[in-house]
């Protein structure tokens, strides 16, 4: 709908402005001019779709920068009063102006905040427009008013705003939007069909570029495998790839008969087929009689507790005979001569046995190997790996076979046992 902006609104809203008259028209040197130029910007009984366009239009013209800010600050203004004074809505005020309600809240938004700084929360709120379907698109001053409890009417423009008091009489680019104005209506305004007509030919001439380019890019494909093809065949010319040619066989040669083994040379091949697999299987044989007896380090199941050295410093220097009592070999001492100890145990709450087993590392003065942390969490369960004092060692075997059922203590031979004095004990708490 339509709404016309008569000559009271046009007074009002450049009184509500407060233009530095006297500045813009270069020290009152233009001020009919200027006078001249509003009025015919602003005409009385204008529609205000009108309005807008005019002023788009009219700033189509332009070319400096400050002149076009200031057709951009006047149509903000314009926003501005119809909200205030007119009471529009945001939806409405996008229906006239045929600008984004996004950026008709954020205009709005920004010139509340100057005015009422305090308010910025509230006001953010209430111009936050997600969609279309926004509760505030239907925003109006008067609801701000009712909200905020203010009673004031804001001013048009701040003290010290640079944009009014701009002399924009002073720039080539006035002079030819005044020409403009001045020329009439008919000619100059954008609702008139002359204007339509250009936008016409615009659109028109825009769909020709369109066009051509891709009659163009269709051109430049085509040559694009024209050339290629052509090349090709070039090239196959060219190029001959080598061909086998049998023209130069002798096609008298003739091969030779099959002919069949007699069965007396065949087996005269078998038994020469038997002497190799005797002679091979003697060296089979003569090559396990040769080989040593010597076999690597077996681990040591211990029963009980009880079955420790009582003096673990000349239990070191023992040999074992497990491997010629059990395996019937010689026990390989490559991998020396210390031993270590391995417990392996199951717990039905491993996080519970950790704990437990850290105070028994605390009382017998258990310190752990190079960076692994007693306890380090492995899959299946928890790892210890510890330098146990000798004097203590059967002691801490004894108390940590205690804390479960399950438990197995495996004895090993290693060169490493670690320092003097101490042992070398692996625990593996195994989860069940």
């Amino acid at each position: 709908m339509s709404i016309p902006f008569n000559y009271d609104d046009q007074s009002h809203f450049k009184s509500w402005l407060g233009l530095n008259l006297h500045s813009i028209s270069w020290e009152g040197r233009y001020q009919k001019e200027f006078e001249e130029f509003w009025n015919l910007l602003f005409p009385a009984n204008i529609e205000l779709e009108d309005q807008f366009r005019k002023i788009d239009h009219i700033r189509s013209f332009l070319v400096k920068g400050p002149l076009i800010a200031w057709m951009n600050w006047l149509k903000t203004k314009l926003i501005c009063y119809l909200f205030i004074h007119k009471n529009y809505s945001l939806r409405e005020l996008t229906t006239l102006t045929k600008i984004s309600v996004r950026e008709i809240s954020l205009e709005l938004r920004n010139f509340m905040i100057e005015r009422y700084p305090y308010l910025e929360e509230g006001l953010n709120d209430r111009f936050q427009i997600g969609n279309e379907l926004s509760r505030n698109i239907d925003l109006r001053f008067l609801d701000l008013q009712k909200l905020f409890d203010f009673d004031d009417i804001p001013a048009g423009s701040e003290e010290g705003e640079v944009l009014t008091s701009l002399e924009v009489t002073l720039y080539q680019d006035w002079q030819r939007a005044y020409s403009i104005l001045k020329g009439g209506d008919k000619k100059y305004m954008p609702e008139q069909n002359h204007f339509l007509v250009g936008v016409r030919k615009n659109k028109r001439r825009v769909l020709l570029e369109v066009l051509a380019l891709f009659v163009l890019a269709v051109l430049v494909i085509f040559s694009i495998k024209s050339v290629n093809k052509f090349y090709e065949d070039y090239l196959v010319e060219k190029i001959s790839l080598y061909s086998p040619d049998f023209f130069w066989l002798d096609k008298n040669i003739s091969f030779m008969p099959d002919f069949e083994l007699g069965s007396s040379e065949f087996e005269i091949k078998y038994n020469e087929l038997e002497e190799l697999e005797k002679i091979e299987s003697r060296q089979v044989f003569r090559d396990v009689s040769s080989s040593q007896r010597y076999e690597v380090e077996s681990d040591v199941v211990l029963t009980s507790v009880d079955t420790l050295p009582k003096d673990f410093t000349s239990a070191n220097l023992e040999q074992s005979d497990y491997e010629e009592v059990k395996k019937g070999g010689y026990r390989n001492v490559r991998y020396g001569r210390r031993k270590a100890y391995r417990v392996m145990m199951t717990s039905v709450d491993p996080t519970k046995t950790k704990e437990e087993l850290a105070v028994l590392l605390k009382k017998y003065s258990v310190t752990q190997v190079d960076n692994v942390k007693p306890g380090t969490s492995i899959p299946g369960g928890i790892y210890f790996n510890l330098f146990v004092p000798t004097t203590h060692l059967k002691e801490f075997l004894s108390k940590v076979t205690a804390r479960e059922q399950n438990a197995t203590i495996l004895e090993s031979k290693t060169i490493y046992g670690g320092p003097s004095g101490r042992n070398r004990v692996f625990i593996w708490v195994k989860s069940i």
